[in-house]
Formats: C-alpha cells, sequence, structure tokens
C-alpha cells in the first residue's frame, strides 16, 4: 500500500513543478518591471510639464480687447498698437491703459504705454498741422483721454494752432486785399510778417506761395504799365508794341483783366488803322496792324477777313521760321494747316480772295513738301540701311522747283552720311580688330584696312585719329630700344655715348620729345661736371682775394652752359666787391695804380 501510494503521488509533483518555477520566474522580474514602469511614468510626465511650461501662450486678440480683457492682454495690445504708429492704433493704445487705478500691479507699465502711445499720437497730429491739416491734427489731440498725463499739454497746443491758423489767415486776408489795391509796400511788410509764425504751413507752403503770387502781381502790373505808356503815344507802332508787352501780363494774375480790356481797345484802334491802309492800298502795313487783332465775332465782315488773312499770314510765317531746321516738325506742320483753313474761310466776293489763294497753293506745297519729309525722317529713324535709302528715295521726290526742296537735299546729305558709316563701320571694327595684337606688322594691316575709307566719308576722320594713333605705335615700338640703349649708357656714366644714341631718334617720331628731354638732362649733367670746377676754383680765388683772377676765371663759362647763370650771379658780386674796395681806395688817396702791391690779385 505504501508502495502504491508513493507510486501515485511521482505524477503529482511532477505536474505542479511547472507552475512553480513559472511563479518564481515572475517574482525575480517583478521589481525590474515595476521600476522600469515607474521610471517611463515619470519620464512621460516630465516631459509633458516641460512642454506644458516652455510652450507659448496663446496670442489674445487685440481686435476683440476690451477692459474686461485681463491686464496683462490689454498691456500687450497696447504696446504692439504703440509700435505700428498708426493713427488708430496710437488711440486704441491710449484707451487700453487709460484710467488704471493707481493700486493696479500693472499701473507703472501702464503708464509707460500710455505716455509712448500720447507722445506718438501728438507727434501725427503735429505734422498733420505742419502739413496744413489744422482740424485733422486737432482731431487726433483731441483723442487724448482726460487724467491722463499728456492731456494738458494736448489741449495747449491746440489752442496755440488755432490761435496760430487766425493769425495767419489775417494775415492772408491783409495780404490779398493789398496786392487786389497794389500797395506793394504793405504786402510786403504783411508777407514778411507770415514768417513770424511758427508752423511750417506757413513759414514754407504759405509764405511761398504768396511770395509767387506778389511776385506774379509785381510783374504783370508793371507790364501793363509798360503797355499803357506805349500805347499813350499814339502811333500805330506803338500800339503793336504796347499789345506784345501787355500779353506777357500772367492770364492768372489779377490784372489780366484790365489788361485783356486794354488790348481789345487797343485792338480796335489797329484795326481801324488796318481798315483805312487796306482801302488805301497799303495791304502789307494792314496785315501787320491786323496781325496783333484778338479775333472779335462782333467785327464786321471785312474787319474779320482783313484779321483772319492777317492770323493766317502769321502762322505760315511762323512755319516758315521752322522751315530753317533741317527736320520739320509737328508744330510747323500744324501752323501750315491752320494757316490753310483761315484762308479758305476767306469769301471769294472779298478783295483779299484772289492774295489768299496765291498764299494757299504756296503753303499748301510748302504742307505737302513737309509731310513728305516728316514721313521720310520717321522712316530714317529706323536707323537701317534700307530705311535710309526708302527716306532719301522720299526726300529725292521733291523736284528743285518745290518750296522745300534745300531741306530736302540738307536731309539727304545727312543719310548718306549715316549709310556711309552704316558701310564703313565694318572696316573700323576690323581693323581695330587687326591693331589688338599690337606688333608692328599688326598695326600696319589695321593702318591698310583703315585707309580704306576715303576721303571725304563720314568715318573718314575717326579712321585717320587711329591710323595716327596706330603710327605713334609703331614709331614707339621702333624707337624704344634706342631710347633704352641710351638710358642705359646713362646708367653707366656714358653721358656722351647716351646722347649719341638718343639722337638717333628723328625729328616729329613718337618718341623724340623725349629723347629730346634726355638729351637736354645729359647735356647738362656733363656741363656741370665740366664747369663746376671751374667755378670751385673761381670762388677760391674769391676767398682769397683775387676777385679779379676769379672773375676772369668764372667768365670762362659761356652763355647756355648749365652754371652760366650761376657764374654770372657770382662774377657781378665779385665785381661789386672790387669796385667797393676801388671806392674806398680813391677816398683815401691810397691808390696810385689799379692795384695795390701787397695784394697778389692786382700784381
Amino acid at each position: 500500500m505504501a508502495s502504491s501510494s508513493s507510486a501515485n503521488s511521482k505524477p503529482s509533483s511532477r505536474v505542479y513543478q511547472p507552475r512553480l518555477h513559472w511563479w518564481r520566474a515572475l517574482k525575480e522580474w517583478l521589481w525590474p518591471i515595476l521600476w522600469v514602469a515607474l521610471l517611463a511614468g515619470s519620464g512621460i510626465l516630465g516631459t509633458w510639464a516641460l512642454v506644458w511650461l516652455t510652450r507659448i501662450p496663446p496670442v489674445p486678440n487685440c481686435e476683440e480687447m476690451s477692459r474686461l480683457s485681463s491686464s496683462n492682454d490689454r498691456i500687450y495690445c497696447a504696446r504692439t498698437q504703440s509700435r505700428s504708429g498708426s493713427p488708430q492704433d496710437l488711440t486704441a493704445a491710449i484707451l487700453l491703459t487709460a484710467n488704471w487705478p493707481k493700486i493696479h500691479s500693472d499701473y507703472e507699465e501702464a503708464q509707460k504705454v500710455l505716455t509712448e502711445a500720447s507722445q506718438k499720437l501728438m507727434f501725427l497730429a503735429s505734422r498733420r498741422v505742419q502739413a496744413g491739416d489744422l482740424e485733422g491734427g486737432v482731431e487726433l489731440a483731441s483723442s487724448i483721454p482726460q487724467n491722463t498725463p499728456l492731456r494738458k499739454p494736448a489741449q495747449a497746443a491746440i489752442y496755440e494752432w488755432r490761435q496760430e491758423w487766425s493769425s495767419g489767415e489775417t494775415l492772408e486776408t491783409t495780404l490779398a486785399t493789398a496786392i487786389e489795391r497794389r500797395n506793394w509796400d504793405t504786402a510786403n511788410e504783411t508777407l514778411q510778417n507770415l514768417k513770424l509764425l511758427k508752423s511750417d504751413f506757413w513759414l514754407r507752403d504759405r509764405f511761398q506761395y504768396w511770395q509767387r503770387q506778389l511776385q506774379r502781381e509785381q510783374r504783370s502790373w508793371t507790364s501793363l504799365i509798360a503797355a499803357r505808356e506805349l500805347a499813350g503815344k499814339g502811333k500805330p507802332e506803338d500800339y503793336l508794341e504796347a499789345i506784345t508787352v501787355a500779353r506777357q501780363v500772367d492770364l492768372g494774375s489779377r490784372v489780366w483783366a484790365e489788361t485783356e480790356k486794354d488790348i481789345n481797345r487797343w485792338g480796335e484802334i489797329l484795326l481801324a488803322y488796318a481798315m483805312v491802309q487796306w482801302k488805301s492800298g497799303n495791304l502789307e502795313e494792314a496785315v501787320t496792324a491786323a496781325q496783333k487783332v484778338p479775333p472779335n465775332p462782333n467785327h464786321g465782315p471785312e474787319a474779320q477777313t482783313l484779321v483772319r488773312f492777317a492770323h493766317a499770314q502769321q502762322l505760315a510765317s511762323s512755319a516758315l521760321i521752322q522751315k530753317a531746321a533741317s527736320t520739320p516738325t509737328y508744330a510747323e506742320l500744324f501752323a501750315l494747316r491752320e494757316a490753310i483753313r483761315a484762308v479758305e474761310q476767306i469769301p471769294a466776293d472779298s478783295p483779299l480772295y484772289q492774295q489768299a489763294q496765291t498764299f494757299r497753293q504756296d503753303w499748301q506745297a510748302q504742307l505737302a513738301d513737309a509731310s513728305r519729309l516728316q514721313l521720310a525722317q520717321m522712316v530714317a529713324r529706323l536707323g537701317q540701311g534700307q530705311a535710309y535709302q526708302l527716306a532719301i528715295a522720299q526726300a529725292r521726290a521733291i523736284e528743285p522747283d518745290r518750296p522745300r526742296r534745300i531741306q530736302a537735299q540738307t536731309l539727304i546729305a545727312q543719310w548718306q552720311k549715316e549709310l556711309e558709316r552704316i558701310a564703313d563701320r565694318p572696316i573700323l571694327a576690323r581693323s581695330d580688330q587687326l591693331a589688338r595684337p599690337g606688333t608692328i606688322a599688326a598695326l600696319e594691316q589695321a593702318i591698310a584696312e583703315a585707309s580704306q575709307i576715303e576721303l571725304g566719308r563720314a568715318l573718314r576722320a575717326d579712321a585717320q585719329a587711329r591710323i595716327a594713333d596706330w603710327q605713334r605705335e609703331i614709331q614707339f615700338i621702333e624707337d624704344r630700344p634706342l631710347i633704352d640703349e641710351a638710358v642705359a649708357l646713362a646708367e653707366k656714366n656714358q653721358l656722351r655715348e647716351a646722347i649719341e644714341a638718343a639722337q638717333k631718334v628723328q625729328p616729329e617720331r613718337a618718341l623724340y620729345a623725349r629723347a629730346q628731354s634726355l638729351i637736354a638732362d645729359w647735356t647738362r649733367t656733363i656741363e656741370i661736371k665740366e664747369d663746376q670746377p671751374i667755378l670751385d676754383e673761381a670762388k677760391d680765388l674769391a676767398y682769397e682775394g683775387n676777385l679779379s683772377a676769379a672773375i676772369a676765371l668764372a667768365s670762362q663759362i659761356g652763355p647756355g652752359r648749365a652754371l652760366y647763370s650761376e657764374a654770372r650771379r657770382a662774377v657781378a658780386l665779385w665785381e661789386d666787391e672790387r669796385n667797393y674796395i676801388w671806392s674806398i681806395w680813391e677816398s683815401d688817396g691810397a691808390a696810385d695804380s689799379d692795384e695795390p702791391t701787397s695784394d697778389s690779385e692786382f700784381e
């Protein structure tokens, strides 16, 4: 039985052994797993806390800000709006920071923002006033609330601006009245009083405006007075000149209304004179007088015809004056068209009709030729060879008997020159390319290429200038070794040989002037070397008292030598000393001869 029981228990122990092993393994890993879980949880919690602490708080919506918002948000929005600098934002910043209780923890910060925004707003208000917008500046300054630091300064500024504005407007009224009455002294005095105001608007803008007005009125009045003085002489030519002077009056001046009346009155006088001259057969004098008469629909038919004819001739004359220019202008064409249109309105029964038709035919020919030349000029402006050829063909269509023939020939000559430039420019480009290496052979080829441009061509002068430069370069290359050889000899102190080498450079060569300069320097050096001992010896003799011998020795240095001037100065000095000594001897009666026996100089 016992054996049987033990046999039955062995399988049971084998069944529970794996469970026991698993439980023991779990107990061994439980604490490490628990610690890892705790560490991971702590890390996650710490990371979340760090992110929460360092995250940027949401930016407050300043557009929806009110007094119920937090103080930090209001200060933030006020500071942001103050930085923008716009009047609306500055006003909003002031409203957000105004009237905070002093016990508030952010009171000082709010005051700083309030003061800064108020100062900026006052600056903008002042700028508006300086620019002439008084009401705009007052509106900005008035937006500063009560019980704020800059409220009183703002109100004081508003009062000052209004006072100054009132003073300025009063001065302007006085100034306008003085100008209207031509009381120039009062006007100038009042104008200077504008400088006493402080605002740039009055000091600069309005002062300059009224200064221009005053100057314009004075000039206009002076012109009118001069015109009236001329008209007062009563002669037709004086009326003509008076109208010319009166038309210098500015149309925007107060004097123009009077001036226009005078011009019309003088024009009527001239018209009457012109009609008398016309009926007397003096048409030229009549036209000259009628040209100054302003058009007036109230004139009679004959007077209107004469004035129209005179104005047509005046327009055509201005076009003919412009014809001196090489190119027809739009103003010239317009003047001719207006002149033709004016004479076409002259009725057939007018005594001026036949003469007007003669002028009309000439002006139509002028207009046709000018239009053709203008078209040719427009084509020529394309700047291409075919365009110039087409323009020349257009201009050549104007025959020799046409009025614009000379003008056409002038333009043709200009366009032919342009064609020559187009044709010869590649030759100059090739010659420049050939000359680029800078060798004698290359330069000679370039000269030969540029010489193909014949005399009289448009680019002949440019070609000759290049040829002259390249010839000089060749001469430089050819003569440079001679100069270098001469300089090398001079550096070895072989000056005479250096001079002989430099003299090989012929006149009219590029380096001839350089060679002559070197020769002159070396010649001077040689002469100084030869004559300096003579001059030094003469000076020694003079120091020893042998003045006559010193003079004789120094006189051996001939004119043109390097030391000649120095030698002559020394001789003159020694002669003065010798003459002085002789004068002393003569005064003492000690000289029986020309020289003393005790002085070897006079032996």
